[in-house]
């Protein structure tokens, strides 16, 4: 019996746990051409929240709004309403105006909603929303900040 149990616990840190989303290596072009749909890999085993954390994520950092450059796949690019241009201008001034990593995700039955906090802001606590529907496609970033008027009352 000590034996089964031994090999049980090997058995359980052998399979680990899942690593991190992954885009396939080889994507349908129909999927691809649609910039606005999430190419990972999905996680059964994750929440909605964070799948959608995940998607925007990537969504973000393709786009160039963080601080990490932006994908050199130009299909991925996605012009937010207003702007216009030459890529290289959009991209660079959009550079670095994110948070790399979702503050917070909420999903309903029908769309997600994922939060990023500005990096360039004067508030404390201003935000921008990537919105997708419920199986991360329509991936858009909301036009406008979001502001937390009570931000400055919470205490840890």
């Amino acid at each position: 019996m000590p034996g089964r149990l031994f090999l049980l616990i090997i058995a359980g840190f052998a399979c680990g746990t899942p690593g991190p989303p992954r885009v396939p290596a080889s994507v349908a072009p129909w999927l691809k051409a649609d910039p606005h749909r999430c190419l990972l890999v999905r996680d059964l085993l994750a929440s909605m929240e964070s799948m959608a954390s995940r998607c925007a994520e990537k969504f973000v950092s393709q786009n160039g709004y963080t601080d990490a450059p932006p994908t050199d796949d130009s299909t991925r690019w996605v012009l937010e309403r207003g702007e216009g241009g030459p890529w290289p201008d959009v991209l660079q001034a959009r550079g670095g105006s994110l948070e790399r990593h979702a503050f917070t995700a909420q999903c309903s039955a029908r769309k997600c909603i994922v939060f990023f906090k500005l990096r360039r802001s004067v508030l404390a606590c201003a935000f921008r929303a990537v919105s997708m529907t419920q199986v991360f496609t329509r991936l858009r970033l909301e036009p406008g900040a979001i502001g937390d008027p009570h931000c400055g009352q919470r205490r840890a």
